[in-house]
């Protein structure tokens, strides 16, 4: 069904020239208008703050031309959300992640994968929270076992020689 979408996208570029990011805009309300809709009619306003916090501010989020704000209010408008609605998403202060790299190095995480493991768990409890837990309490959990621990890297096989060969 995706692929379908992205096709019917392609078409659309080709036809209009549209440019990459009302593309990227298209593709992203397509994808995600049913789940909206039902969000929209639920009343669940925290699943259009936590579509914000990930594309935003979320550990290793895509950077985009367009912000964050700007693409979920376009979703909002093609689900055909209330003005009053759109206006409190607008209006909603983007919170902060108080959490940065340097900040789980002194509280004695290793750099690298573990470290990238260990922001996406810090983050994960911080959306659970509701934004509400603070740099000390975040990390208070940074060395949680519950961290996974990233897999090992893979060594690179050695190139094998065929028995017939002859080395000059």
């Amino acid at each position: 069904m995706l692929q379908c979408h992205h096709y019917f996208g392609s078409i659309l570029w080709f036809v209009f020239q549209l440019s990459n990011v009302e593309k990227f805009l298209g593709e992203f309300v397509v994808c995600n208008r049913k789940d909206a809709e039902e969000a929209l009619s639920c009343g669940n306003v925290d699943w259009w703050k936590d579509m914000i916090v990930d594309m935003e501010i979320s550990p290793g989020h895509d950077q985009i031309k367009m912000s964050s704000l700007s693409m979920v209010t376009q979703l909002a408008r093609a689900t055909c959300a209330s003005q009053e609605f759109i206006t409190l998403l607008e209006e909603w202060p983007i919170p902060v992640f108080p959490i940065k790299g340097l900040d789980l190095m002194s509280a004695g995480v290793k750099s690298g994968p573990k470290m990238r493991l260990t922001l996406s768990y810090l983050f994960d409890l911080w959306k659970k929270s509701r934004y509400e837990m603070n740099k000390e309490e975040l990390l208070s959990h940074a060395l949680d076992d519950a961290i996974p621990d990233p897999p090992s890297p893979r060594k690179m096989a050695k190139k094998r020689r065929a028995e017939n060969s002859v080395n000059k």
